[in-house]
């Protein structure tokens, strides 16, 4: 699996469940961090040192990715509920507090279904890493590797399920983290179902212990996931038309980002493809936050809306109706921001590669390219 994505290993916890492990801007992870790196002087225990050692991690990386944990499985449901009788979704709440109710429903999960065990396992720990040249591909063709990453978990974790606990649910928790040369997700698996059976990743299979080899099972669904994804990016016109398509096709997409010392050499660039580099990422930042922004609002109206609920009372059913069809129409004018900005990154990502293809790095220019009419066309006729 050199091009693919690597399972490395497992260990199974029985002392206590700590999940600050899974959020790569925590104190502990920062300390192990600085312990690793002491003897090759670099300060990666700094936090904002975080990515820095990735390839091209600045491409794609975002305040959505770094440092969160997420739970998956009976848990995304269990951690929703608020203490009122409502439902905030997991984007609402903060990473602390989103670790926190993770932590409590774990435990009081656990507590459900006692054990004779002196010594009861807490959390399996599981280590999912991406290799260099997967990666690499996967940004060369304008795809988010921490949304493929996350993607890929999710359904080997769901096929895990299928196979091994049909008609049940597990629980998980983890994070993405870009604190090495390889992305890796770190990977809290709750040792317990839904309905309380035990869960297993057992590493080997023997006619005298009847284990289940669940790992090696894992590692084939992700060969199977790699060949897939092999076929996807040998198609490129293929894959961005089954990309169109997706919901969030805007997340799963990245560009190329513009720092500051590349808008300067931009900015005295005159030629063509530099003016619709600079308006096209401004365009996208602007997009993004608006998009941004109107989400915020409807998770704020979603909130408002429940507050009757709570004294008791329930609006008309006229105005529930014309609420219903507010909420629909919102959704679609999300969705048509979304499919315009996947559009925009697609068009920028275009006009990145022809820049760089004739003109190289921004930042590596040292004069100003005059926007002629005969340089035009000598563009035109070469593209």
């Amino acid at each position: 699996m050199k091009n693919g994505l690597i399972f490395p290993f497992k260990t199974t916890w029985r002392e206590r469940l700590d999940l600050d492990y899974l959020d790569e801007t925590s104190a502990r992870k920062i300390a192990a961090r600085g312990e690793r790196h002491a003897m090759r002087k670099v300060d990666q225990a700094d936090p904002s040192a975080i990515g820095k050692s990735l390839k091209q991690f600045a491409d794609y990386a975002s305040k959505e990715t770094i440092g969160q944990v997420h739970a998956g499985g009976f848990l995304h449901h269990l951690i929703v509920l608020n203490p009122d009788g409502t439902r905030s979704a997991p984007a609402a709440l903060t990473n602390s507090e989103r670790k926190k109710r993770i932590t409590e429903e774990w435990l009081t999960h656990l507590r459900k279904f006692q054990t004779k065990a002196k010594n009861p396992v807490i959390q399996h720990r599981l280590i999912f890493t991406m290799s260099t040249p997967f990666h690499d591909k996967l940004v060369a063709a304008g795809l988010n590797p921490d949304t493929v990453l996350q993607g890929t978990l999710r359904k080997m974790m769901r096929q895990f399920q299928e196979r091994f606990h049909p008609g049940d649910s597990i629980g998980y928790a983890y994070g993405i983290h870009h604190d090495t040369d390889h992305l890796h997700v770190h990977v809290a698996l709750c040792p317990r179902t839904k309905k309380g059976a035990y869960v297993g990743c057992s590493t080997s299979r023997t006619r005298t212990s009847g284990n289940r080899n669940q790992i090696e099972y894992l590692m084939n669904c992700f060969e199977s996931e790699n060949r897939i994804w092999e076929k996807r990016l040998s198609d490129p016109l293929k894959l961005h038309q089954n990309l169109a398509k997706r919901l969030d096709s805007d997340r799963q997409t990245i560009v190329p980002k513009i720092t500051a010392q590349q808008q300067t050499a931009l900015k005295r660039d005159q030629s063509l493809y530099a003016t619709r580099l600079r308006y096209g990422y401004q365009a996208i930042l602007d997009l993004e936050t608006a998009l941004q922004k109107k989400r915020q609002a409807q998770r704020a109206v979603r909130i408002l809306r429940r507050v009757p609920k709570l004294f008791g009372r329930r609006r008309p059913a006229p105005i529930r109706t014309i609420q219903k069809v507010a909420e629909a129409i919102e959704k679609m004018s999300i969705r048509e921001m979304q499919a315009q900005l996947s559009r925009m990154k697609q068009s920028y990502r275009a006009d990145h590669h022809i820049y760089c293809q004739h003109y190289g790095d921004p930042t590596l220019q040292t004069h100003v390219h005059q926007n002629t009419h005969a340089q035009v066309q000598r563009t035109r006729q070469s593209l």
